[in-house]
């Protein structure tokens, strides 16, 4: 399943509409020559509309003698910006369903559409004006202007629209730059309707909400096929509770009866980067039946039965994860205990409506989270009139303010419990906007670190993954430099205050982090030199010694109020009358700075450079990265360009500073029993410190490619390098 990202406006006039056709160029990025195509769609639903009862648009679109079958999932623009999911295959043909070609396409249309006959909803027709974006060579979108015709129930409506579809090798940041570049034309109106709502509109005299799915087809021994939701669900606030669901069925009249009552417990998994949840892919271990599920885009993928200790390591449900991640989902991320009733609610328009009411208990062992309740209520569509579902839906909701879930239950359980997502994502509220000034972003920048330090504490004490501890010293480094970027701004006092806090904390985990580094190298590179099995098991025990050495110090600080009381003052802004200067003057004029500082380094001989000095270069394109991505979001595409370049030199630069550390630990081990207690003990020893040498070797190597094109930065942002020295 791809995503479409898209910004659509509507065209004022046709005067305005030739203009747009012949612009040199947008928000800077440069635009290719024009081609015009021709271009027929058939949108189809059954007699019922089944696809938009269940949130999907279907449409045909005749091409080149092939037809392109493509099924979008109806969703809500957030202003000019549309984003959804498709699923597309081509045909050769106008095949029914059961004869396209197999995938998931096919699948999700004979689920949806089960026994009844596709049919024609409405026909549209464009004269297309397309153009592509393009940025250092990359194509990064595509802009088109289209004159559109629909053809719906007899009406004729036609539109004019520009559409700028992003492309996978341009970025979000770079079509919001399009988009705020396009906003300043008055003759564009952000389109909040795709063309489909448009169609429905004009069939119906009014959009058509997607709201549940249909009854998905009669399951088999195989694992389900991708479907549509059976259920439109609603999320009850806090302190609604399922008694009191039922006592405003009863208040409004309704009679019901138990179909079923069942409690299970699931526990929720992931890797500790999130890498399931990123895909839109949900992992858990449900008791009841002891069996893992698979969801993908919040649809059953795949089930197997298994130990609650771990996901199946063979067979289908492990190949479907190995699709999504190589990484082992070993992390807890939430546990629910569920205790669902379904009943049948009379209704006098027709065929009883079918309703689940879930009472869940959650928590999260990750973050030590307090348990929390919630309550959820979903209505059956199957075999219930669509208008008899929706009106009571719409009752309960009145009455009790329930509102539509429109996300996984695995992020309903998480936001309820008010903690990280799996790999922790950055929330919104920290993200530096466009009206900001340098103060506010100061406040946004040190909330996220500390929100940042939080979401892998727990993680880091209990050990559960290296990474934890590697991400929670990103977030301190991260962290100490904005307080020197922002001494001016929140006051040098608290600045310092914070950095010596902030340095307590960096060294207890650089402690941890640099052996859990020095052990991993080691584990990769002994296949290259020959050690015995003891001298292996030696080495590993002196490393472990020293690590566990190192945890009984951090453990105690990561859970102590000295700690809390860092992140709590991270967390909250400084009070400084002076706000500072607005946020885009005072990043641009730092990330001068930051160039200046290497500017005098661009005209040395990287060979002649020490390790030292390689170590200091290291650092400041850190700095430098930073800085950028600190203000990114309000900097345009040039800021991340500028990052992804600062990002080559750092990872370069920092493998050679690791080989170098890692050869310095290495010689101190010369003198451990465990070493020189072994005949080839010190043999060994030496070949992998030699093996450090040849990785510093080669990076320098690296480096000497890529300090050949070090210039770039300053045209990146638009900054000539000084001639000197460091």
């Amino acid at each position: 399943m791809s995503h479409e990202t898209e910004a659509k406006f509507t065209v004022s006039d046709l005067a305005s509409f030739d203009r747009l056709k012949s612009l040199p160029e947008l928000a800077g990025f440069s635009l290719g020559p024009s081609e015009e195509r021709s271009v027929l769609d058939h949108y189809l639903d059954t007699p019922r509309r089944a696809f938009v009862a269940a949130g999907w648009a279907v449409r045909l679109r005749w091409t080149g003698g092939y037809v392109l079958v493509t099924a979008k999932r109806m969703s809500a623009p957030s202003g000019a910006l549309h984003e959804r999911e498709e699923l597309e295959l081509t045909l050769t043909g106008a095949f029914p369903p059961s004869e396209w070609p197999e995938g998931r396409a096919r699948d999700l249309v004979l689920s949806v559409k089960g026994d009844e006959e596709l049919g024609l909803l409405f026909e549209l027709r464009q004269e297309r004006t397309v153009r592509e974006v393009t940025c250092g060579g990359r194509v990064i979108a595509e802009m088109s202007l289209d004159h559109v015709s629909v053809s719906a129930g007899g009406g004729r409506k036609e539109l004019r629209e520009l559409e700028i579809e992003l492309r996978p090798d341009g970025s979000r940041e770079e079509l919001l730059a399009m988009m705020a570049a396009l906003q300043k034309d008055a003759s564009l109106v952000p389109s909040p309707r795709s063309k489909f709502e448009e169609g429905l509109l004009l069939l119906d005299g009014g959009p058509v909400l997607p709201s549940a799915g249909v009854a998905p087809r009669r399951r088999t021994s195989r694992a389900p096929a991708p479907r549509a939701r059976t259920w439109l669900v609603l999320e009850a606030p806090e302190g609604v509770t399922a008694e009191a669901v039922f006592a405003e069925l009863s208040r409004l009249g309704y009679r019901f009866r138990v179909r079923s009552r069942k409690e299970e417990s699931r526990r929720y998994m992931d890797t500790r980067a999130g890498s399931l949840f990123k895909q839109h892919a949900e992992l858990y271990f449900e008791s009841r039946r002891l069996r893992w599920h698979l969801l993908r885009d919040a649809l059953p993928s795949c089930e197997q039965k298994g130990s609650a200790e771990s996901p199946p390591a063979a067979g289908e449900l492990a190949s479907s994860l190995r699709e999504i991640t190589s990484a082992n989902p070993g992390i807890a991320s939430l546990d629910a205990l569920v205790n669902e009733t379904v009943i049948n609610v009379g209704s006098i328009t027709g065929p009883g409506v079918g309703m689940a009411l879930r009472a869940w208990r959650l928590s999260s062992l990750l973050h030590d989270s307090a348990p929390q309740t919630a309550v959820t209520v979903a209505f059956e569509k199957k075999g219930a009139a669509a208008f008899a579902v929706d009106y009571l839906a719409r009752l309960l909701s009145e009455a009790l303010g329930l509102r539509q879930q429109n996300r996984t239950e695995l992020a309903f359980g998480l936001s309820r419990l008010d903690v990280p997502f799996p790999g922790a994502p950055l929330p919104a509220q920290f993200l530096p906007a466009r009206g900001d000034d340098a103060a506010a972003v100061c406040a946004k920048v040190l909330g996220g670190e500390a929100w940042r330090m939080k979401a892998n504490t727990s993680g880091a004490v209990r050990d559960l993954d290296p990474e934890f501890v590697h991400d929670l010293r990103v977030a301190t480094r991260r962290a100490r430099f904005a307080c020197r970027l922002f001494a001016d701004v929140q006051g040098e006092e608290r600045s310092r205050s914070v950095r010596t806090e902030l340095s307590w904390i960096a060294g207890l985990l650089g402690g941890v982090r640099d052996l859990d580094v020095l052990r991993a190298r080691i584990e990769s590179q002994l296949g290259r030199i020959e050690a015995d099995t003891a001298f292996q098991a030696g080495v590993f025990r002196t490393l472990e010694k020293r690590t566990l050495s190192a945890r009984q110090e951090l453990a105690p600080a990561l859970t102590s109020t000295r700690y809390e009381a860092l992140l709590a003052l991270m967390a909250q802004p400084a009070e400084r009358a002076d706000v500072g200067d607005p946020a885009e003057t005072f990043a641009r004029r730092r990330i001068g700075k930051a160039l200046a500082k290497i500017a005098p380094w661009t005209h040395t001989d990287p060979d002649s450079l020490t390790a030292e000095q390689l170590h200091r270069l290291r650092i400041l394109f850190k700095r430098l990265r930073y800085t950028v991505e600190f203000f990114r979001p309000i900097l345009g595409p040039g800021a991340a360009l500028l990052a992804r370049e600062c990002v080559a030199f750092q990872d370069c630069l920092g493998l050679h500073q690791d080989a170098r550390v890692a050869a310095g630990v290495l010689a101190g081990l010369a003198d451990e029993p465990a070493v020189r207690e072994h005949s080839t003990g010190l043999m060994a020893l030496g070949a992998l410190i030699q093996v450090q040498r040849e990785t510093m070797r080669l990076q320098r190597e690296r480096f000497r490619t890529l300090w050949g094109a070090v210039e770039s930065l300053f045209d990146l942002w638009k900054t000539p390098p000084r001639k000197g020295h460091p």
